[in-house]
Order: structure tokens, then sequence, then C-alpha cells
């Protein structure tokens, strides 16, 4: 991923980008506007006001999501072929459900919902805000209680999505180099890389 170039002479709108910027995880660097070079493969984000004085790659601040999920989504999608352009969603079922999102390939967020109505609820605004070739949800079978309700509310909200009920067995054990994942995160990110059952 190129590292994205802030660049506004507005001290308000810096703060508010490098703030939303941090909570992406994305890397990046602040810079002049003076001092870009207009290479058309620079990634900037400014203001709206400025934006058509920037080259390269260049998004307005004011035009991309506040969610941090769907905002590096965005970000990301500049740089997909549209077959690229998977979301990939994991689920881990239980009291404390554990969701994991991807895109074409890259890891947007992790996440804990304490119930299954707020968990959706992330997910509606992810798959409106990314335009996607393709929905695929994988959800641990685990707890068959818990994974059928979720199913059945995948289903509703997301008609198009391909579902697939995922062995969860052995998703919770270990932890990625250096994640600070929890428990159910973990287990959801494993989840999404499973094979499953189609529903």
């Amino acid at each position: 991923m190129k590292v994205v170039k802030v660049a506004t002479d507005s001290s308000s709108a810096y703060y508010d980008i490098v703030s939303r910027l941090k909570e992406t995880n994305l890397r990046f660097v602040s810079v002049s506007p003076a001092d870009l070079s207009g290479q058309s493969n620079e990634l900037v984000i400014t203001t709206r006001n400025e934006v058509h004085n920037v080259g390269g790659i260049a998004f307005a601040i004011e035009d991309l999501s506040e969610s941090p999920l769907v905002m590096k989504g965005q970000i990301l999608s500049r740089f997909l072929d549209w077959a690229k352009k998977v979301l990939l969603i994991g689920i881990d079922p239980g009291s404390r459900i554990g969701v994991g999102v991807f895109y074409g390939g890259s890891e947007l967020g992790v996440l804990t919902a304490n119930s299954a109505e707020n968990a959706i609820g992330v997910l509606k605004d992810v798959v409106k805000g990314l335009e996607h070739s393709a929905l695929i949800v994988k959800i641990g079978g685990g707890e068959p209680r818990s994974a059928s309700r979720l199913t059945s509310m995948v289903h509703e909200s997301f008609p198009a999505a391909r579902i697939e009920i995922v062995d969860e067995s052995g998703t919770s054990v270990g932890r990625r180099g250096g994640s600070r994942a929890t428990r159910d995160q973990y287990a959801a990110i494993r989840i999404a890389f499973r094979k499953g059952k189609s529903r």
C-alpha cells in the first residue's frame, strides 16, 4: 500500500484528516501542498476546496466516510480492478461477536460487537459504503443457535451475499505476530479464510 500524503493549508482540516487516518492504520506523511510533486501515482488527502490544485490521486476528506473501515476501503478501492473488489467478512458468533472485514485481500479492520444487531449494523455501513464485485460472509458454526440467527440476518440484510458456515475448531488458538486482536476478533479472522459449507 502506498504511503498517504496529507496536504492542506487548513489547520482544522489537517487535524481532522490526521485524526481519522490514525484510526485506519494506514501509513501517512504530512507535506505542504506547495511541496507536492504532482506525480500521477501520489496518494493525497486534502480538502474539497484544495483537491483540484493537487496532483496525483487526490481525495477530499469531506468525501470520505467517517467510519475507519469504510474510509480505508474507499482509499484502497482506487488501486483495485473490479474483479478484485471482493468484500470478505468473517464472523465469530457468541455472546461477544468477533467480526473481521477484508477488501481486495487487505484487512480493513476487526471489531467485537455485543449483539447481532450491532454487528449487522456495522456491516451494513461497510457494504453500502464500498463498491464490491462480490460479498462473501463466513460464519463460525461453533454455536449453532447464534450462527443460525446471524445467518438469517445476513440473508435478510444482504440477499446477494454468499454465505458459508465454517468449522471454527481451533480458530481461537494462537495469535498473529504483533496482533492486538482479541480472542473473538482473531477467531473471526481465521473463520474468514477457512472454507465453509454454503448456506
